[in-house]
């Protein structure tokens, strides 16, 4: 009878209570207070960086022994980053406020309780700077894509140097400007060339090509360089290509010059 009493008094006892639990550390700071690493210093800010506590409110701080919020993770020393996962839930089975990453569009969105909406983001712009040193030969007559480019500048890696196609990486404007130098070679009379910058977009939106043409009317006795230049601006749809080309009827063979910065594409996605 008598344990039977000192049990129930020490549950009753056990009820009013303020407990606070520690791990790794014997002087906890709230209701659950862990020290990933052991060395909490009370008072010093940049030493909470690895604790996770719980506050008798219900709020959880992971960096900070202070949580505003439900869950707050702003530490002292900003190692503060929130990892969000994918989920192929529907936005009803995630519930209304759930927000999920889209590996594919490599954006965020949230459930509204009905649809995943996307977040309102910026994506980087395209922007390509190429030249040219390839000595690449053009037959007269035949028009032939331009190839073998140097990159200098491919901010989303759109720009394919070997192949010379250009791929959009979202739905804009596009800006595009394409210049071209030949060795000196012999020029037939009543002779031209055409640059061409073209899409293979389908879209009504946007010209297909823009093309730019030089001319030698008359008869001509000149063995000189020829160069020439064009630009364009394009409306593309994401996926869309871009390719630069050159038509020579000059009457022989030409190749492009050695020099590089004499044959140059530039492509900038607004």
């Amino acid at each position: 009878m008598k344990k039977r009493l000192a049990i129930a008094l020490m549950i009753g006892g056990s009820l009013f209570i303020k407990a606070q639990i520690g791990i790794n550390m014997s002087a906890p700071e709230a209701i659950l207070h862990i020290d990933g690493q052991k060395n909490t210093a009370l008072a010093v800010p940049a030493s909470y960086y690895d604790d996770v506590v719980v506050t008798s409110s219900g709020n959880m701080g992971a960096g900070t022994k202070s949580p505003k919020v439900r869950l707050d993770l702003r530490s002292g020393e900003r190692l503060n980053a929130l990892g969000i996962g994918g989920t192929s839930q529907t936005a009803s089975a995630a519930k209304a406020g759930a927000m999920r990453y889209n590996s594919g569009t490599q954006d965020l969105s949230y459930s509204n309780g009905t649809s995943w909406v996307t977040l309102a983001h910026k994506v980087t712009s395209d922007f390509v700077d190429a030249e040219n040193s390839s000595a690449q030969s053009f037959t007269s007559g035949t028009q032939v894509a331009v190839t073998n480019w140097t990159k200098k500048t491919d901010v989303n890696g759109s720009f394919n140097s070997g192949t010379g196609v250009f791929t959009a990486s979202k739905a804009g404007v596009y800006i595009v400007s394409f210049t071209f130098s030949l060795t000196s070679g012999t020029i037939a009379n009543d002779s031209r060339y055409e640059t061409l910058i073209q899409t293979n977009s389908t879209s009504s939106a946007t010209n297909k090509v823009f093309k730019c043409v030089g001319s030698y009317p008359g008869t001509n006795s000149l063995s000189n360089r020829v160069a020439g230049n064009c630009s364009g601006i394009f409306n593309l749809n994401k996926g869309d290509n871009i390719t630069v080309s050159l038509n020579q009827a000059l009457g022989t063979a030409k190749t492009l010059d050695t020099d590089g910065s004499l044959t140059s594409l530039s492509i900038f996605g607004l």
